[in-house]
């Protein structure tokens, strides 16, 4: 129960499946676990994604990338994120990064 590699992974699945119950869930689970992991911030940032608070969303991408800079998918979650508030060039610069970090992942 205190494993939280891959939980970001599985939270992006709930949110295309826009799971918000079970999202929820998850996003508090990690938080009680470590709140301080980037894995943490990621599926709190989903759940705030799928509710529509694209602020908080950014803000807590941005707070998976100060503990990780080289959290890929913290990048590219954070691209979206800028895309969803029409900031295309934050978008732009957020999809380089995880560009730069790898240029084959096509995520």
């Amino acid at each position: 129960p205190y494993r939280l590699e891959g939980l970001d992974v599985y939270s992006n699945i709930l949110f295309v499946k826009e799971a918000a119950a079970p999202l929820s869930a998850l996003a508090h689970r990690v938080v009680s676990t470590d709140k301080y992991r980037a894995e943490t911030c990621a599926v709190v940032g989903n759940y705030y994604s799928l509710k529509g608070t694209h602020d908080k969303a950014v803000q807590y991408f941005k707070r998976a990338l100060r503990l990780n800079r080289g959290y890929l998918a913290a990048w590219t979650l954070l691209g979206h994120e800028y895309m969803e508030a029409k900031n295309t060039p934050a978008a732009i610069e957020a999809y380089r990064a995880a560009v730069d970090l790898s240029a084959h992942d096509f995520r």
